[in-house]
């Protein structure tokens, strides 16, 4: 028997407790001494771990059948949440509260299914893929954590306990990118990551701390992030906030208030979060250099947690960018749209000239990225995040491909050195067959469907922006292929190594992933009316619609003509990848690479060496350094070595003249005393009023 709905949501925090309690027994148990490198060790440590994922994911399982079968009863049910910290008695002026709590609704559930379910495959490859790694363990510790981080981040009730999960996910990034730490690239590029985020996370504390100090006798205590419940919602808030004078709200200072545009100062600064979670431009550079971690992590990081933090958050939080008033313009979103729809195209044009597997893959993910964020800025809510659904998948199942080709290359990674590998590995193939023409928009899989979506959107919304949009997708299909061709088909360059399959614990995720990387795509189709809808007919809701935005399940239409200009950018690219790469009609390296023409041979270089961000921010750092060895001579040296050395030194004074008075002479003690009084009698006869 099932439990019963309500049963379900209110213990949904186990989804978040069990993983984040294994990782803690794993991490602190201190029974086993040989822990981390004995057979006994890794079994458990792997087998809780597993098991902690399995039971968020059929936990999550049950939330959705029952949200599909009994709405009514789990869509208004007010959220768990417990006082944290409290200042005041709620609805005085100047009150402060916050809690802790698991908001379960339509859009948390579809992100607890896409994390856990993603969670769970990568943790079991996890085990052919690290088994032989002294680590083995703290690795499984280090992953339940990060789920757990993650799936938290999802449950938030506010933006604050948001805050708190997005800062552990961050740590938790940093010790899995960091995880070979003995190495020196990965030590930096874990640092890299820790300190482009934190650039980023300081921005969004600035403008939720600013959205905070408008509005938080409206909102302070109150679930505000779910779309419906008996207190107000966030979209409440705002309106309510831009209507009322500021004494109403919090403080008479200007900067506390909510004037138009304060929101949208504050909607731009909050942006910086996601800027950086899910690396867009200008706080992109961290994430390729991520790829020093494990491939596991690599494939989590990339496809259903960290990166899609940002995302989720953007739509979780989706009126602070989208409330303004009567016939303004969102600013906010026009600055999404200009960040994602540039990142789109500035990723997807370095991702040509990368031969590291996972690099080329991590700028992809970056370029998917963008999309997802140009489809939230253009209006298509549902078009953004059913993107954010499907990539997860298909994204996935590539990095778990990469990994099996890197562990049956024995860690090679260039694709120079690769080829062939279709009749070494044909199951690793297939599935990364099946991702590439899926994240290529290939008609019927899965990439299809949420891109379009996006494209048409984005066309509608501003048409040099849905230009840009169909001109990435193909520079999307042609580096995908070009990835394809040069590892899985061809002449086999990889010199004396020789090529193996890799075991069943990494073949059978990679089949695992492949079904919805097919499947997923057709919850965006309308049921019943499939051609009508094709054919830009239908005005009923898909289904993924109608259940992540059910308070207003709203028509998205199909748009034929750029589903036949996106499926045509594709089929060109494809068309052309094949040309360059598999049957070698043209020569890239003579073309372009090695071209005598300086425009063409800067313009791969400039690819190659991804648009030189790094050695820009480094050049500007370099000559920065001045600023801040100035500070550093004034302020540490002069003031604070000042204020602490001069305090020792009259401490030092003070106890030097102080001592020749405790010299253990009785008439020298007398002295001192006459010597007082009379002093003292001096003063009140001169001085007496």
């Amino acid at each position: 028997m099932l439990p019963s709905p309500i049963d379900l949501v209110t213990s949904a925090q186990w989804i978040v407790f069990a993983p984040a309690l294994v990782a803690a027994f794993i991490i602190l148990w201190p029974g086993w001494p040989n822990l981390h490198t004995s057979r006994v060790g890794k079994t458990v440590a792997s087998t809780l771990s597993i098991g902690a994922v399995l039971y968020g994911f059929c936990h999550s399982l049950l939330l959705l059948h029952a949200f599909l079968t009994d709405p009514q009863t789990v869509q208004h049910l007010a959220p768990v949440e417990w006082t944290f910290f409290q200042s005041g008695q709620t609805g005085q002026l100047g009150a402060v509260q916050f809690g802790l709590g698991v908001l379960v609704d339509n859009l948390s559930v579809m992100m607890l299914l896409v994390v856990t379910s993603v969670s769970l495959v990568v943790q079991i490859y996890t085990h052919g893929y690290m088994r032989e790694d002294p680590g083995y363990s703290r690795f499984y510790a280090y992953l339940s954590m990060f789920t757990a981080s993650m799936l938290g981040l999802v449950v938030s009730t506010n933006l604050f306990e948001m805050f708190f999960f997005w800062e552990l996910v961050g740590v938790c990034s940093y010790f899995l990118i960091g995880f070979w730490f003995f190495k020196e690239s990965a030590s930096k590029a874990c640092i890299k990551a820790f300190v482009v985020n934190r650039i980023g996370d300081c921005g969004f504390l600035i403008g939720l701390l600013m959205l905070f100090g408008a509005t938080q006798s409206l909102w302070a205590g109150h679930n505000i992030l779910s779309f419906v419940g008996p207190g107000p919602t966030l979209k409440g808030v705002l309106e309510q906030a831009l209507t009322q004078s500021p004494k109403l709200l919090s403080y008479e200072n200007p900067l506390l208030s909510l004037s138009p545009t304060n929101l949208a100062l504050i909607s731009v600064l909050i942006f910086f979060g996601p800027m950086a979670k899910s690396a867009q431009f200008p706080l992109h550079v961290w994430l390729p250099d991520a790829m020093e971690g494990p491939t596991p992590i690599s494939a989590l990081i990339h496809a259903a947690t960290m990166v899609a933090a940002g995302v989720y958050l953007v739509a979780r939080a989706y009126p602070i960018w989208q409330v303004v008033p009567h016939g303004e313009v969102s600013y906010g979103l026009q600055f999404i749209a200009f960040i994602g729809t540039f990142t789109a195209f500035m990723a997807a044009t370095i991702a040509m000239s990368q031969f590291d597997i996972k690099r080329a893959l991590a700028w992809s993910t970056v370029s998917q990225l963008g999309y997802m964020f140009a489809g939230l800025a253009a209006g298509t809510f549902t078009g953004g995040m059913f993107h954010l659904f499907n990539h997860a998948f298909f994204k996935a199942m590539l990095f778990l491909c990469s990994g099996a080709v890197i562990h049956g290359m024995h860690g090679e990674q260039d694709m120079r050195k690769m080829g062939g590998l279709w009749k070494h590995m044909p199951g690793t193939a297939i599935c990364f067959l099946i991702g590439t023409l899926s994240i290529s928009g290939f008609p019927g899989l899965s990439g299809f469907f949420s891109k379009d979506d996006i494209i048409g959107a984005a066309w509608n919304y501003n048409h040099l922006m849905g230009a840009v949009l169909l001109f990435t997708a193909f520079l999307t299909a042609f580096y995908m292929f070009r990835m394809f061709f040069m590892t899985f088909t061809g002449e086999y360059r990889g010199g004396e190594v020789h090529p193996h399959n890799c075991p069943p614990a990494m073949v059978w995720p990679l089949g695992a992933l492949a079904i919805p990387s097919v499947l997923s795509g057709w919850l965006g189709v309308p049921l019943g009316s499939a051609m009508d809808w094709f054919a830009g007919k239908s005005e009923a809701p898909n289904p993924f619609s109608a259940f992540v935005y059910y308070v207003q399940p709203h028509f998205e239409a199909a748009n034929p003509g750029m589903m036949l200009a996106g499926t045509s950018c594709a089929f060109v690219g494809i068309v052309l990848a094949w040309l360059v790469y598999e049957k070698k009609t043209v020569s890239i390296n003579t073309v372009i690479a090695g071209s005598t023409n300086a425009l063409l041979s800067g313009v791969y270089k400039f690819s190659f060496n991804k648009w030189y961000f790094d050695e820009a921010y480094f050049w500007a750092l370099d000559r920065l350094m001045w600023l801040y060895k100035a500070a550093w001579s004034l302020i540490d040296m002069f003031i604070v070595d000042g204020i602490v050395n001069g305090s020792g030194l009259v401490t030092e004074t003070c106890g030097q003249l102080l001592k020749y008075t405790e010299n253990g002479r009785a008439q020298s003690y007398a002295l001192v005393i006459f010597s007082f009084v009379t002093v003292l009698t001096l003063v009140v006869y001169f001085f007496h009023p």
